[in-house]
């Protein structure tokens, strides 16, 4: 029987192919070949286990974008140990909680880009030892690690191994070790492959936390003989002259990138003759902007839903970005390749077409379960489905469009309204950068929808105009008991609008 394939199997194959061609670059600073990158990989891998690090060992890094990031997590897959994250813009409160809960052995700690928080993070945690790129007091220096001989990695990681454990956001609570395993992630990778409509020879850049959704992106470029450009952070200028300069080819990016890339692209112009293909996920897209947005870059937006749980579930590929069609552009696409998808309602019993449910996802990419919470583990995986918590309604032809989550859906006087429907009308107004809808406490009503909305310009509409404009579009039911205008909307750490800060702000029932 042939070997399961595990993410370290890829991305062995994958960089042995690549050979001595560039495969990993930081901007402005260091690349490395697929061979060498393979080595510092096995390297690092003999390094945790000459520490007495054992498979099954829970190694928790904080950094920034740079390859020695993306080497320490590889070398501990190679070495069959638990990889966990730390969000690079995470509160250290959280960030030592995943610590904690995660089991850690070992921290890893970009002290370069973090010095005080490496220090603080090291200094509560006295027990565990610590690795750091620069040379510190109160960690092992990578660079004097990796530069003693190693006899090579002897451990073989297999499929069934746990490989990444990647905490939720944390909107709803306490943050969820979401648990993957190597197969698993091999899995993902290879559909990520086959669906994602990747460039023939694709030069990436990642331009959000690889540590994050932006690290899924890694084995898929570099298995298709492609190139990784890492970016810090974002920000449109070092993004377009990533494109213009350095010949990328293709983004990921969340919505709220997007939107800034547009307001960039319309003061002034840029030459993206080189970007062939923009994947974008992590949050809802607001379908106006979409539509600028296809009229803007072309033929070449691809969207991926899926969240920490299952990286895959549909895909808006390409072609189906038809803003002639009616709906197409406010639809997450059709199921991927390789998973399933079903539309359930409360029983678990798959409603009609046109009729909202919850989605279900079942496949080789879901996760095996939260970690150390088999109670929540239960309630979220019914015999291999995967309750998303995230309501839809799909069409004749497969389309899936999503409504809301169901913990943001507000009850208003006995009606179901679903605040992105609300947001959706809001945006359609000149007037309207960016808004978001949730529900509030009320006497009369249970909840009352509110609104808060970031104006294009301060003064240039108001809000009576708006309600009006709510209210001939969706009727009364829809429109906003509440509104008020803010210059930004929160965002949580992984770039989404965070409606729990937005609902703690403002909690005061209005009779």
């Amino acid at each position: 029987m042939a070997p399961v394939p595990t993410y370290s199997s890829l991305l062995e194959r994958a960089l042995a192919a690549i050979g001595n061609r560039k495969a990993i670059q930081d901007i402005g600073g260091e690349s490395i070949s697929g061979l060498d990158l393979l080595e510092r990989i096995e390297r690092i891998a003999s390094a945790f286990s000459a520490m007495g690090l054992r498979p099954g060992d829970g190694i928790v890094q904080l950094a920034h974008n740079r390859i020695d990031a993306y080497a320490i997590m590889a070398g501990a897959l190679r070495a069959g140990m638990r990889y966990t994250p730390l969000h690079p813009l995470g509160s250290q409160e959280d960030q030592e909680f995943v610590i904690r809960d995660a089991g850690a052995r070992l921290l890893v700690l970009d002290d370069i880009a973090f010095p005080q928080r490496s220090r603080s993070l090291a200094e509560a945690h006295p027990g565990l030892p610590a690795i750091t790129f620069a040379s510190n007091d109160f960690g092992e220096n990578l660079g004097e690690l990796l530069a003693v001989p190693g006899a090579g990695i002897r451990y073989t990681p297999i499929g069934s191994d746990i490989a990444w454990i990647s905490y939720t956001g944390g909107t709803t609570g306490r943050p969820k070790g979401v648990v993957h395993t190597q197969r698993g992630m091999a899995e993902t990778a290879r559909l990520s492959i086959e669906e994602w409509d990747f460039p023939d020879e694709p030069k990436l850049l990642a331009c959000s936390p690889i540590s994050h959704a932006a690290g899924f992106m890694v084995l898929p470029v570099l298995s298709l003989g492609g190139q990784v450009l890492l970016l810090p952070g974002f920000s449109p200028e070092s993004t377009l002259s990533a494109v213009e300069r350095q010949g990328v080819n293709a983004l990921f990016l969340v919505p709220t990138m997007i939107y800034a890339l547009l307001d960039q692209l319309a003061q002034e112009q840029r030459d993206l003759s080189n970007l062939e293909h923009i994947i974008y996920a992590s949050s809802p897209i607001n379908t106006e902007r979409l539509r600028e947005a296809v009229h803007v870059f072309g033929p070449i937006l691809h969207q991926c839903y899926g969240q920490t749980e299952s990286i895959h579930i549909t895909c808006l590929k390409k072609g189906d970005h038809q803003p002639a069609i009616p709906g197409r552009l406010a639809s997450a696409g059709r199921t991927t390749a390789g998973m399933e998808v079903k539309i359930c309602d409360e029983d678990g019993s798959e409603v009609a077409p046109g009729e909202v449910g919850e989605v279900w996802v079942s496949g080789p990419c879901i996760m095996r379960g939260y970690w150390d919470r088999p109670e929540e583990s239960e309630a979220a995986l019914t015999e291999g489905w995967l309750h998303t918590g995230d309501l839809a309604r799909a069409d004749a032809n497969g389309f899936i469009s999503l409504i809301d989550r169901k913990k943001d859906l507000i009850i208003s006087g006995g009606f179901n309204v679903y605040p992105s429907e609300v947001e959706q009308v809001l945006c359609l107004h000149p007037g309207v950068a960016a808004c978001a809808v949730v529900g509030l406490p009320d006497s009369r009503w249970g909840e009352r929808v509110h609104a808060i909305v970031v104006p294009k310009a301060a003064g240039q509409v108001g809000e009576t105009e708006l309600l009006a404009h709510v209210r001939k579009h969706k009727g009364p039911l829809m429109t906003p008991k509440s509104l008020e205008f803010a210059s930004a909307l929160p965002l949580t750490n992984l770039g989404k609008v965070d409606k729990r800060a937005m609902r703690a702000a403002i909690n005061t029932p209005e009779s």
